[in-house]
């Protein structure tokens, strides 16, 4: 319990928010965070675009009586209207759902493949900077290698022996993917490890798996959580290029590089059947890495009062 002396509470009055003050114990360090994360309005907005965003693709392919993959003939390359408020393609499917079934598709990529490359890159880059030594060696070399693989050769590798889908532009990205994280993360666990409460750790006896996992990845989180925010939208756009020039989701399925892909056949025409895929890929991505910069000021230790 906070003790609050006379001459503290003589020196405060009746000003109360400073006696609250006084008594408030001090916040976390993610509280801390947060409250610097959302005076950062720029990030916030973005934040909340993001969320807004994960909704209506959710809930946008139902908000019509159509399907994705529902066409109509009579219906091919209409402008935005009431009946349908993106348009229609040229097979006159309606675009507002299509550009909603994109997202869920997009995002779910994205975000699938920014995880299992953190996950991995996270536990890799523990053990090769935990252990040091000719065992680092070994292991940074395989990722030397790994980084040196040309993605797109890999990707068509990939399409040849699984075939072209969702799960195959994922496991494209993970393969790959995840060498930036342990490079990142091995670099934390480096500085780390010499700590005095690493060093005490290991006088009590604790494992290298307890110390990794309990003591120095927790340790590692805020760079870790702002890689990740970064690597969303790289894995967004790499989908959406990978769709756009036929590598990756295929009809009828939508994501937005194969609604782009559409678009521009009959750009000069139908110029509003890019916008809309261009216009949410453009924006995921600002506001990812916006996102990305607020968090990554917001949990910057030496940036705490």
């Amino acid at each position: 319990m906070v003790e609050i002396t006379r001459e503290k509470f003589e020196r405060v009055g009746p000003n109360i928010e400073e006696s609250q003050a006084i008594v408030r114990p001090s916040m976390t360090y993610w509280q801390d965070a947060w409250r610097r994360l959302k005076m950062n309005k720029v990030a916030m907005a973005s934040l909340v675009f993001l969320i807004l965003l994960g909704i209506m693709a959710i809930i946008g392919p139902y908000m019509l009586p159509y399907k994705y993959s529902d066409q109509n003939l009579m219906m091919t390359n209409k402008p935005p209207s009431a009946e349908h408020w993106f348009g229609t393609d040229y097979l006159g499917r309606d675009l507002f759902v299509r550009t909603w079934m994109g997202a869920r598709i997009s995002l779910t990529i994205g975000i699938a493949a920014a995880l299992l490359d953190g996950i991995i890159g996270v536990i890799y880059g523990g053990i090769s900077g935990y252990f040091g030594g000719q065992v680092d060696n070994v292991m940074m070399r395989i990722v030397d290698i790994l980084y040196g693989i040309p993605y797109l050769i890999l990707v068509i590798l990939l399409m040849l022996v699984m075939g072209p889908g969702i799960v195959t532009i994922i496991t494209a990205m993970v393969i790959t993917g995840w060498v930036g994280m342990a490079r990142l993360v091995r670099g934390q666990v480096l500085q780390l490890k010499e700590q005095e409460f690493v060093l005490a750790a290991k006088t009590l006896g604790a494992s290298p798996v307890r110390i990794i996992l309990k003591h120095l990845i927790p340790n590692t989180l805020g760079p870790i959580i702002v890689s990740i925010t970064f690597d969303v939208p790289a894995a967004i756009f790499t989908e959406a290029f990978l769709s756009y020039i036929g590598l990756g989701v295929q009809p009828p399925l939508a994501s937005w590089g194969t609604l782009a892909n559409d678009a521009t056949n009959v750009l000069l025409m139908y110029p509003y059947q890019l916008f809309f895929p261009a216009f949410f890929i453009s924006m995921t991505m600002l506001s990812f890495n916006l996102l990305g910069d607020g968090l990554r000021d917001a949990l910057d230790p030496r940036l705490r009062k």
